[in-house]
């Protein structure tokens, strides 16, 4: 059984109702089963893991350790000045191609992290604490080498995963977050419901990653983190999103000094290569 959560039709009439028990049924009979089910099931991208750069190739690739296995980095450009982009689930970092040639015209190098179990890293299984952990370990590691970091670009949960960075991590850099899905784990629930699948089961899983990370879930949810919505962030969001809803990060940034660009007819990903939003990320990057 292959889930995806980027995948709207739903099961046929019925069909739902079964698996939901037997999923609800497993996770309280056999936990440890259960919890294997759950992560091949729920922790599983399913990404393309294939790709080319078309209009550049990277000039360096590195590989950072993490928890659950190595992370890519594609090094783009020789300058000290430094951009950091993230995907998002299920995507690779070649959907910021468009956006790191014109970085590279502005005159930064450009780090493209593909994560665990996304594109060219390694693993299959991987989550939202193991973007922060990749995230974190890629900083850390570039301003070891004295590389000045001036700012984040990131898509989805890459941009989820940006904000429950450490503060200190986060200081003096630009934030430019696109299609960021407010309400990350009410969205997982909803498509986990949607598709048959008991939400004790990703109850379950959420709460056993907890445990391996000394991180409650429940302390990523974005609300947590609006002292980090500086002048210094900058939202990109289509009104149109299917997956992550323009009214919520409307209403998230009501009373905060974050600015919020708007397109029209572009959904969740093809934002990432539309000419006004390079532009509007160029303003933002010379401002």
């Amino acid at each position: 059984m292959k889930f995806n959560y980027f995948h709207s039709k739903q099961t046929r009439f019925g069909i739902h109702t079964v698996t939901r028990a037997l999923s609800s049924g497993i996770t309280r009979v056999s936990p440890k089963i259960s919890l294997s089910l759950g992560k091949k099931l729920l922790l599983n991208p399913f990404g393309k893991r294939h790709y080319e750069f078309q209009r550049l190739q990277p000039d360096q690739t590195h590989h950072l350790e993490t928890s659950l296995g190595k992370a890519h980095i594609s090094i783009f450009g020789n300058s000290n000045k430094l951009v950091i982009v993230s995907h998002g689930w299920a995507d690779n970092s070649s959907g910021f191609e468009a956006i790191i040639c014109n970085l590279l015209s502005l005159g930064y190098s450009v780090a493209a992290i593909d994560h665990v179990a996304h594109g060219k890293a390694s693993g299959k299984h991987t989550h939202l604490l193991n973007f922060i952990e990749t995230l974190t370990t890629t900083i850390q590691y570039f301003e070891a080498n004295q590389h000045q970091i001036d700012a984040i670009v990131a898509h989805s949960m890459g941009a989820v995963a940006t904000l429950n960075l450490p503060a200190e991590l986060l200081k003096n850099k630009k934030l430019v977050l696109i299609a960021t899905p407010i309400n990350f784990f009410e969205l997982m629930f909803e498509k986990v419901d949607k598709a048959g699948i008991s939400k004790k089961l990703l109850t379950h899983v959420l709460e056993s990653i907890s445990l391996q990370f000394g991180r409650h879930w429940q302390s990523l949810c974005l609300s947590q983190h609006l002292d980090k919505l500086t002048d210094n962030a900058y939202f990109i969001h289509d009104q149109e999103d299917k997956y992550a809803c323009y009214d919520a990060v409307s209403r998230y940034l009501e009373a905060q000094k974050s600015n919020l660009f708007t397109t029209q007819g572009l959904g969740h990903r093809r934002l990432l290569g539309d000419t006004k939003v390079i532009a509007h990320i160029s303003q933002v990057m010379t401002s």
